[in-house]
Order: structure tokens, then sequence, then C-alpha cells
């Protein structure tokens, strides 16, 4: 299954829903070209809502690190929400739950940036 993207706003929030696998290739450039394209463009809060991501590689993790490291440099924040078990237990395994934010959906996750 290939990655597909959806963008929506929130307020000062751009909301990226993904679906698919995000692994070397294809889906790992069209999530960086987005983002970095919405970054030019004044972006600086994102949620990246993962609840139909199915599978992601290291390739997959290494882009949420670049994209993390990216925005934070330039004044900006990604959190991550609605990640399956599966994927989860990458983020555990790897220690990543203590970098990134991560919610159990959309709702939280705004809340939290509007309390920022």
């Amino acid at each position: 299954m290939n990655l597909t993207l959806a963008t929506r706003k929130d307020g000062d929030h751009i909301i990226i829903e993904a679906s698919g696998r995000l692994v070397a290739g294809e889906s790992c450039a069209q999530l960086r070209d987005l983002v970095k394209r919405l970054a030019a463009d004044g972006g600086r809060s994102f949620v990246l809502n993962m609840a139909g991501v199915s599978y992601m590689d290291s390739s997959g993790l290494g882009l949420l690190l670049s994209i993390y490291s990216t925005l934070l440099h330039q004044g900006g924040n990604v959190k991550l929400v609605s990640i399956a078990d599966r994927v989860k237990d990458l983020f555990k395994m790897t220690k990543l739950t203590e970098v990134f934010q991560i919610y159990e959906d959309e709702n939280r996750a705004l809340a939290a940036g509007h309390q920022q």
C-alpha cells in the first residue's frame, strides 16, 4: 500500500493525515517534500496523524527525526498522534518516545498546542 497524505488546518496547526506504509523510497520522499513545502509557506506547527500508517521502517523513522530537527531549528514543532501499536513499539525500542510529543488523538495534541 502506497502512502497517501491529506492536509488541513486547525488554527495555526497544519494537520497531516498519513495512511499506508512509511518506508524508504517514494513514501518518505512524499512526506519530506510536503512538509518542506508547507514549512516554506510559513507552516511551523504540525500534527502528524499516523492512524492509517500500518508499517514504518528505519528510513521512515529517520525521516521523522529529520522533520523534527528541521522544524525545531525553524522555531516550529511536530506532534505525532494515533500511532498504531506496531509502530509505537518501534518508537519505544528506539527511545524516541522521549524525543517526540506523542498523543492518543488530534484533540489532545491540539489542546496541548493551545496551552503553550
